[in-house]
Order: C-alpha cells, then sequence, then structure tokens
C-alpha cells in the first residue's frame, strides 16, 4: 500500500512516513522516560528521605544546640587530621552534619584560613559527608550554595583542587592546572551503600578496585624509580580485598571508601592511603556477638582478666579492648573454632605498614604513621610497638614493652577518643617517599 501511495500521491506518502518516525520516537521517548521514573524512584527508594550517612556523621559528637538559619560559615580547624589529631577533624563535621540537618540552610561557606594540617584522611570524611548533603538536597528540590576560599599553604590547596571539595562538587574552572595534575597521584573509589542497594551485581566491584589501587601505589613508586614485584602487588591487592570484605561482612552496611594521593611538589613527598567504611565498628561487631560463640570466648578472658586488675577506667574501656583484640592473628567474629584462618586482613596491612616504615627509616628523616580509628577508640602505628609472634606462633601486637595482651596497651598508641566516635572503621596511612637516604630507590630496584 505505501509503495502504491509514493505513486500516485508523494506528498501524503511522506507525511506518513514522517509520523510513523515521530511516533516511534515519541514511544522510544516514553519508554526512556518511564525507565527514568523508575530508576529515580528506586535510587530515592534506596537513599532514603534523608542521608543515612550524614545522619550517622550527626551523631559522632553531642548535640548542637544552636538553630541554625540561613547561612553557614564552616570553619576547618587548624589540625585537620585523622592520624593526628582524629577529635579535631570529626568533631567539627557532626557539628556541619548536625547543622545541615536544618531545612532552611540556604548556603555554606567553607572557611580554611585556619588551616595548618591536613590529610587525606580526615579529607575523604569530608568529601564524603559534602557529597551526600549534596545528593541529599538535589533529591528533596533544595538549592544549598557551596562556596569557600582555599587554604593559605599552596600544597594544602592543590589537595583541596585535587582530590577535595572542589571535585567533589564538580567546581571544574577551579581544577588544577595541567602541570599541577601531572605532579600528583591520585585515587579515589567509593562504594555507595544506596547504588550497591540497586545494582547487586556491583559485589565484583572489589576486584577491580584492588588492582587499580595497586597500579595507583605502583605509579607513586615509580616516581622515584621503584616498582612492587608481582608477588608483593598480588599481597597488596589480597590485604586491600580483604579489608573490604571485612568493611562489607561485618559492619552491616555496604558503604566503603579508598583513596591515595601523592603530591612530588613536596620537599619530601608523602604517599597517602585512606580507606573508610560506615556501619557497625570494631568494638560493635564483637560485642554484640552471642556469648557462647567461639570469637566472644576468645576475646572473654581478657575482659574478665582485664576486670579482676582493675585495668578498666575512663582512659580504658572494654570497647578499646575489644578493638585491640580484633587486630591480632587469627581473631574474627566469623571464626568458628581455632582452625579458622579468617581475621587476616588487618594483621598483612599491619605487616604491611611495618615494612613500609623499615624502609622509611632507611631513605628518610620523616617516619611512616598509621591510624585505625574504629567506634570511639583509636589506634596509632609509628613503628615503636610492633607485631611479632608469640611462644603459639600467633602474630601479636599489644602496644605494650611485654607485648602481651594481658597487660594494658601504652595509652599513647591506643586510647579513647575524648568527646567523638566514628561511625565505622577508617584507616589512615602516611609515608615518605624520599631517595634522600637510598641508592637502591635510584637504581630501579624492586619493593
Amino acid at each position: 500500500m505505501s509503495n502504491k501511495l509514493a505513486k500516485i500521491n508523494v506528498p501524503l506518502f511522506i507525511r506518513n512516513k514522517r509520523l510513523r518516525k515521530a511516533t516511534r520516537r515519541k514511544h522510544r521517548e516514553w519508554k526512556l522516560a518511564q525507565a527514568g521514573d523508575r530508576a529515580r524512584a528506586r535510587f530515592n527508594s534506596a537513599f532514603g528521605i534523608r542521608s543515612k550517612i550524614a545522619e550517622m556523621m550527626a551523631e559522632m559528637t553531642d548535640r548542637d544546640t544552636q538553630r541554625h538559619r540561613g547561612n553557614i560559615k564552616f570553619n576547618l580547624p587548624p589540625r585537620f587530621s585523622l592520624i593526628d589529631h582524629p577529635e579535631q577533624a570529626l568533631a567539627p563535621l557532626a557539628k556541619l552534619a548536625q547543622a545541615m540537618q536544618s531545612r532552611a540552610i540556604a548556603s555554606v561557606f567553607v572557611n580554611f584560613d585556619s588551616l595548618e594540617q591536613y590529610d587525606l584522611g580526615a579529607n575523604g570524611l569530608f568529601d564524603v559527608l559534602v557529597e551526600e548533603l549534596a545528593v541529599e538536597s538535589r533529591r528533596s528540590g533544595r538549592t544549598v550554595n557551596w562556596r569557600g576560599n582555599f587554604p593559605a599553604d599552596p600544597a594544602h590547596a592543590r589537595f583541596v583542587r585535587a582530590l577535595g571539595l572542589i571535585k567533589r562538587l564538580k567546581i571544574k574552572n577551579h581544577y588544577p592546572s595541567p602541570e599541577d595534575e601531572r605532579r600528583l597521584e591520585l585515587f579515589d573509589t567509593r562504594c555507595r551503600h544506596y547504588i550497591r542497594k540497586i545494582k547487586p551485581h556491583l559485589a565484583d566491584q572489589k576486584s577491580r578496585v584492588t588492582a587499580a589501587f595497586a597500579d595507583h601505589i605502583n605509579r607513586c613508586l615509580a616516581r622515584i624509580g621503584r616498582e612492587l614485584m608481582p608477588e608483593s602487588r598480588s599481597q597488596l591487592c589480597a590485604y586491600v580485598s580483604e579489608i573490604l570484605d571485612n568493611a562489607e561482612q561485618h559492619s552491616g552496611m555496604y558503604d566503603w571508601s579508598i583513596q591515595g594521593y601523592l603530591d612530588t611538589q613536596l620537599s619530601t613527598p608523602m604517599c597517602e592511603v585512606a580507606i573508610f567504611n560506615f556501619g557497625q565498628s570494631i568494638a560493635e561487631t564483637f560485642a554484640r556477638l552471642p556469648a557462647d560463640s567461639f570469637p566472644r570466648r576468645q576475646v572473654q578472658r581478657y575482659l574478665d582478666l582485664h576486670t579482676r586488675r582493675s585495668f578498666f577506667n575512663a582512659g580504658w574501656r572494654e570497647e578499646d579492648l575489644f578493638t585491640l583484640i580484633a587486630l591480632q592473628g587469627n581473631v574474627s567474629s566469623k571464626n568458628v573454632t581455632e582452625a579458622d584462618t579468617r581475621g587476616n586482613g588487618t594483621v598483612d596491612l599491619i605487616d604491611f605498614f611495618q615494612r613500609v616504615h623499615a624502609e622509611c627509616a632507611a631513605s628518610s628523616e620523616e617516619g611512616a604513621r598509621m591510624a585505625i580509628v574504629s567506634g570511639s577508640t583509636y589506634v596509632l602505628f609509628d613503628g615503636k610497638y610492633e607485631m611479632r609472634n608469640n611462644d603459639r606462633g600467633m602474630k601479636i601486637i599489644a602496644f605494650n614493652n611485654d607485648n602481651s595482651l594481658e597487660e594494658r596497651p601504652d595509652r599513647s598508641y591506643v586510647r579513647p577518643l575524648a568527646g567523638v566516635m566514628f561511625p565505622g572503621t577508617a584507616i589512615g596511612i602516611k609515608f615518605p617517599l624520599s631517595t634522600s637516604k637510598s641508592t637502591v630507590a635510584t637504581q630501579g630496584g624492586q619493593s
């Protein structure tokens, strides 16, 4: 019929053909719109009315009774460092999360004027909070205007431009210059709990992320003529993979981040790593185990011993001991017998840190540092106390001179946080990349 119409009435044939095309196009657009509506509905259902992460971060310290309306000026503290000053990093973030729960907030000014110390862990938590608040405001129809200045220190300013608030809010006209970007090594991946909920196939994301992270570390090492040996690269992937597995299986929430940063323009370039997840803390995971479970019985004998010796007080609590015991070899809330070998992810990370620390001690005057913040417990690693095998072959780091879990640890290395907590577990690592004392590094050696 259409062929015949094309011969006897060309204008009508063309009009009908265009109409059919327009109808098919409108149908495709309708299907896309329907799919978009369903995707938005799934996203909104998974995200919730308010950001779960922002609400968790608002509970990191006592509630601020001040009512916030209109504009907020968020002043970063002088020492914004998760590794060295966790309380000073977490408390302001909690106050910002609390203030942003007011629907009356129209703008936030981020003030870096007082900033003196900055690290990747604190920056990463700030980034996630801002991202969560931005998503919440968009999906609720609110408009929040984020403004601010830059730190006076050029190194801190590069940090903010490259892997800070600027990148998180996608303010492209303030991204680092191409020249600065060539001198940086960046890594930033986050598994968002609400995305994972609607895309469960992303469970295999960890293997891709760990491989990409190992490549990032190799790029950092390449700056000083080094590289990971294949075996070391595989081990690093295994360590990070198990840490992320633990984050998902123990915390009860699929939300984790892994970041890396290196600025080669510093006089001593510092390689920084941050891994953190939201959900149950280490202590909460163990405290909620049944009393007759194998891992709880592993911990209980130390709890009883420390109780009998009257060790527990405001400076040393049961939750701190739970956290310390969980760092030891073959200790996991998932183990059911002594033969089980879970619980070595953090042990392997500590081993990795100790090797890095030994390497740094031989090649730089600045040492490596690592901190674990979980719930309201803080643990510091700087090489003074090392993980060693005990007489049963179990790897132990007790942070005391006898390396005994039956004694209290050094309070400078394992302690409660003062007035704050973190809803999950955060790991921060910082180590120098320097060739000032190392001839191996300048010869293209391998690590």
